[in-house]
């Protein structure tokens, strides 16, 4: 498969802004195409691509998706399923979330990640994030939703409406705890 790497130009124009991103896109081989939501004409459509941010030589966040609609004019970048989720690692003081959603948009004036739709997210604590909206504010490193989230690690099951949180999702604030339930533990902890 042909690689192709778009330069600071087409960063600039609508991944990340001054953060710095990188594009790398390939085949198109079995790629559905859908049509671009609606709020204007894109810019640039590419398939197959995987985007990183990093400031000042610190990774903030990659994604890899079978679509990506670049909105140049409003600063924004729609990252959209085909046969596979949108993938998206986001990192916070050498930790990481790995997650998978329907779409996600990228802000790149607000530097701000929005995941949309199916959300699953991994922290390597261990603890499963499920929800169907999240955002993520690099400046503040911090995740925040309003939708119902339900959290996991251990047979211990969280669930509410609205979080804050960082990327580890051991420091959370629930705006609405719903219920927990405990169903047994998965290791031996001894």
């Amino acid at each position: 498969m042909r690689r192709r790497v778009l330069g600071i130009g087409l960063v600039a124009a609508g991944l990340a802004g001054a953060g710095g991103a990188l594009l790398l896109w390939g085949g198109t081989a079995g790629l559905p195409l859908a049509a671009p939501p609606p709020g204007g004409r894109p810019d640039l459509t590419l398939l197959g691509v995987r985007v990183v941010e990093d400031r000042a030589g610190e990774r903030l966040w990659e994604a890899a998706a079978d679509r990506a609609t670049v909105f140049e004019g409003e600063g924004r970048t729609l990252l959209t399923r085909g046969a596979e989720p949108v993938r998206i690692t986001l990192y916070s003081d050498g930790r990481r979330l790995e997650s998978v959603a329907d779409r996600v948009v990228v802000l790149a004036d607000r530097r701000e990640v929005l995941l949309e739709g199916s959300i699953i997210a991994r922290s390597d604590q261990g603890i499963t994030l499920r929800t169907e909206h999240l955002t993520w504010s690099a400046d503040r490193r911090s995740l925040e939703t309003d939708a119902p989230v339900t959290l996991e690690r251990a047979g211990l099951t969280v669930e509410g409406e609205g979080m804050e949180a960082d990327v580890t999702l051991e420091r959370l604030t629930l705006k609405v705890h719903r219920g927990s339930r405990v169903t047994g533990q998965t290791k031996d902890r001894s």
